[in-house]
């Protein structure tokens, strides 16, 4: 397909990475003929609340086009997404709840470069997550329940291997519980509870947590910086390697260039090393 970003970049619309019966698809973004391959590759997770968004939305095109022009194979995807309105009080009323399978399609997308690597010229020992802010969320949780044995059998390409060498978290929270309006609501409170408890990284986060890269701006009113400032401070309790990078009057879903920094570099950088 025609890229009107980086011609020489190839794009890959709509692939059936679920199976031919689900909506829910993938856009590659592959590098051009001077990266010879196998090419390290990144998942693109995107951001919309749990609920809205898509895997062409401009913020991961031009993170996909910006990514592949450096060699690195982006796989942009979409994954279930909650149902529902907010009514007058501005309570969220879901009519479907995506949690679990909106992270297990996540899990599988790994596990499907993984299997299908030699298809796509990948080294399928270098796989990275990457998102921005429920998707930043759905990459933690991807890249810190690896050896978590109750998530690894759910979701398609179980055979196949769900670890990733890096995590991208884009102003993602790493704790979702006690919110007043939960996007992983049940029937009951305590479902809630189990749901958020679940589906909280800071649940799984351990000494086997991939390398992250994270980025927060300081003015973000959706998910403020100080959930990222706990973030970094939980890593660091761990000892983990991290990269963190805020943006000193940064507001809330950026790519690889907000206007205050540009972030590219730092970005290959962490790449580099990790992936």
């Amino acid at each position: 397909m025609q890229n009107k970003y980086c011609p020489d970049i190839t794009v890959i619309r709509d692939i059936d990475y679920l199976g031919s019966d689900r909506e829910e698809k993938m856009d590659a973004y592959l590098p051009s003929s001077k990266y010879s391959g196998p090419h390290p590759a990144i998942v693109l997770i995107h951001g919309g609340g749990w609920r809205l968004s898509d895997k062409a939305a401009e913020r991961e095109v031009r993170i996909g086009n910006d990514l592949a022009s450096n060699g690195y194979a982006v796989f942009s995807i979409n994954y279930l997404l909650n149902i529902g309105e907010k009514d007058a009080d501005g309570n969220l009323k879901l009519s479907r709840l995506a949690w679990p399978q909106n992270f297990y399609d996540c899990k599988s997308s790994v596990r499907f470069l993984r299997l299908n690597a030699k298809d796509y010229n990948l080294n399928p020992d270098r796989i990275a997550v990457m998102g921005g802010s429920a998707g930043g969320h759905l990459a933690m949780m991807v890249g810190s329940t690896i050896y978590h044995s109750a998530f690894n059998q759910q979701g398609l390409y179980t055979n196949q291997s769900n670890a990733v060498s890096c995590i991208l978290n884009f102003y993602g929270d790493f704790d979702i519980r006690g919110r007043r309006v939960s996007p992983f609501a049940g029937a009951m409170g305590k479902i809630t509870a189990n749901n958020e408890r679940d589906a909280s990284p800071v649940t799984w986060i351990d000494s086997n947590t991939a390398p992250m890269f994270i980025t927060h701006g300081t003015l973000d009113k959706t998910i403020p910086v100080e959930r990222s400032r706990f973030l970094v401070q939980h890593l660091n309790q761990l000892g983990l390697n991290y990269t963190y990078v805020e943006i000193a009057k940064g507001q809330h879903s950026y790519d690889l260039h907000p206007e205050q920094m540009d972030l590219e570099a730092t970005v290959l950088t962490f790449l580099g090393q990790y992936l």
